[in-house]
């Protein structure tokens, strides 16, 4: 009933607009045929639009301030830009005149601070203008006037950085802050390029990220993090860069590059980051950590790794130096698992970085990266176990991954020719991380990833990753095979030992297919067939693409009757699997039906 009223309603309307529209069109026509033209009154709606309109445009004009702001800013710049003109006329010492101007610029950014305890609509005007006129009177004044030294002009840029950042701070406003750093930061880049005094630059750098941290605690401004970030280490790596050319190829060693200020500025900035990625995860609580703080402590132990260690002599100590950092990341990331939040935010952030720097530290400390090994095996295995106890599944794939750099390292070192160089060490590393490897990878099937993990319940809830920790298991149990095969062709000078080692390969390779599928097949485990799937798959291509280019005569013949041995039984062993899987359905169906009709046989004799 009330649809048939509102329907009515509605027409009723309609037919009254449409009454009125025609009455207009016939008023047109009578003034068109009279030649005059009536006033036309304007629509409510179409008033209401112009108001609004007008509105939005006092609004931004007057409403906002903005034409006052544009006054003030026209009136503090007359006064600069007079000082600027008196100096080039040289009316005013160029000192005096950067001197006066620096002064000028200083008291615009007290009088922003001022009026932003009034709350003045005219306080960011004076805060932003004092800071890019310090800016660019500092940059002017040392360069083209030389009228102040690179010490007093960074030293100036960092009191202004810091002076617009405690306004920031105490007066809770976020522009200055942004302001200040960004301008600090570049500013400081821009003096004397392409040729720095690198070590008062880093520590302008240093205090820039320090307030760019402290910045996104008024406002959350990640972009700045990265950008002074990003200058830091670029101007780091082209410092780096002018002191290799100099130890390469020799010169005179220029001022600006300072060597003996590597180690202080380097454990300074490095010190520095790992704080501010220690602040930032723990100021998140449980809530969302940011990427910057999720990225910065791998970056940090990257660079500073790289950045250090070319001057170094003596590679066994600097090797211990950073074993002992990288077991600080690791400590940290114990100490934060100690809170027991959900997910365990930050862990993972420091366990990377920790074994990422292991990874390039312990073979400094060792003497060759192929010792190292077992060593990194072994702990992400370790790091895979504690994972589930911390919840944290982006340790469970941190470990996954470096049981694969073990892997290509293992490739590295004993593919190709590399199995003639290493005998007793090589087949010893490779045994114990193969061992590892497998290890790893019957943990990871027997304990399942944490359930509050994001990653995998996002991007992989069935952990099928996994596999590859068993191809790195198995790729480091071929290569011990490799060895032991190579030094036991050698018991024989007549065999041709490329050729022969190319066939005990590929016999490896289907040797190693088959074995896996008549597991698979024992225990029924579809992962396990999958893999033994994908090695015969290697292996003929190994035959076909490889060794059918490349060796002859017996070794070939071998070679291809293994691969064909190998297809054999997969099939059979395939076909067999399809037997035993029909025969499992037909049995569940009996069994569904038998249950079926069980109640009603006891229905009947009841």
């Amino acid at each position: 009933m009330s649809t048939q009223t509102n329907l009515e309603s509605n027409l009723s309307d309609l037919s009254s607009q449409v009454e009125a529209l025609t009455l207009r069109v016939n008023q047109l026509e009578q003034a068109f045929a009279a030649g005059t033209l009536p006033e036309l009154s304007t629509p409510a709606s179409v008033a209401k639009s112009e108001k609004k309109t007008g509105n939005r445009l006092w609004q931004l004009v007057g409403g906002s301030s903005l034409l006052p702001r544009i006054a003030a800013l026209c009136f503090l710049m007359v006064v600069a830009l007079g000082l600027r003109t008196l100096t080039d006329a040289g009316t005013i010492d160029p000192q005096i005149g950067s001197l006066l101007g620096m002064v000028y610029a200083a008291a615009l950014g007290l009088a922003g601070w001022f009026r932003y305890a009034k709350k003045s609509v005219l306080a960011p005007v004076f805060s932003i203008t004092g800071a890019l006129l310090m800016f660019s009177i500092v940059l002017e004044s040392h360069a083209r006037f030389e009228s102040i030294p690179a010490e007093l002009a960074y030293l100036t840029l960092a009191a202004t950085g810091i002076g617009l950042a405690a306004t920031s701070y105490f007066q809770r406003v976020s522009l200055p802050i942004l302001v200040g750093t960004f301008g600090m930061c570049f500013a400081s880049v821009a003096i004397d390029w392409p040729a720095p005094f690198f070590p008062y630059l880093a520590l302008v750098l240093c205090l820039s990220n320090i307030l760019a941290f402290f910045a996104t605690r008024l406002h959350r401004c990640s972009w700045l993090r990265w950008v002074t970030l990003i200058a830091t280490i670029f101007m780091l790596m082209l410092w780096r860069t002018k002191l290799g050319s100099f130890v390469n190829f020799g010169g005179e060693l220029q001022h600006n590059l300072a060597p003996g200020w590597i180690y202080p500025i380097s454990f300074l900035l490095a010190g520095t980051f790992i704080a501010i990625a220690l602040m930032g995860i723990l100021r998140c609580g449980e809530q969302r950590i940011s990427k910057f703080d999720l990225t910065l402590p791998l970056i940090n132990v990257l660079w500073a790794h790289w950045f250090v260690r070319y001057p170094v002599e003596n590679l066994s100590l600097f090797g211990g130096l950073s074993t002992l950092v990288a077991i600080l990341h690791l400590a940290i990331a114990w100490k934060l698992s100690k809170r027991r939040a959900a997910r365990a935010p930050g862990i993972n952030a420091f366990t990377l970085a920790g074994a990422a720097l292991l990874c390039v530290s312990l073979p400094d400390l060792l003497g060759s990266m192929l010792y190292a090994l077992p060593l990194l095996s072994a702990l992400a295995l370790g790091i895979n176990a504690v994972s589930n106890r911390w919840g944290s599944g982006g340790m469970r794939a941190t470990s996954y991954m470096l049981q694969i750099f073990v892997t290509l390292c293992l490739t590295w070192f004993l593919g190709g020719e590399g199995i003639s160089d290493h005998f007793y060490n090589g087949m010893i590393v490779s045994a114990i991380c193969g061992l590892f490897g497998l290890a790893h990878y019957r943990y990871c099937r027997k304990t399942p990833p944490p359930e509050e993990s994001t990653l995998f319940s996002s991007f992989d809830k069935r952990d099928r990753s996994a596999v590859l920790v068993l191809l790195a298991g198995l790729a480091n149990g071929y290569f011990m095979t490799m060895v032991l095969v190579y030094q036991g062709l050698l018991l024989y000078p007549d065999v041709q030992l490329a050729e022969a080692l190319a066939a005990i390969q590929s016999v490896s390779i289907n040797g190693a297919a088959t074995v896996i599928m008549a597991l698979a097949l024992a225990w029924r485990n579809k992962e396990l067939r999958n893999v033994a799937i994908l090695i015969i798959i290697i292996g003929g291509a190994k035959v076909f693409l490889g060794d059918m280019l490349s060796i002859s005569g017996l070794g070939l013949v071998v070679s291809i009757f293994s691969f064909g041995m190998a297809a054999s039984l997969q099939s059979y062993a395939l076909t067999r699997w399809q037997k035993v899987e029909a025969w499992e359905r037909s049995h569940a169906e009996e069994l569904s039906l038998s249950e079926a009709s069980s109640p009603q046989d006891n229905n009947a004799t009841g």
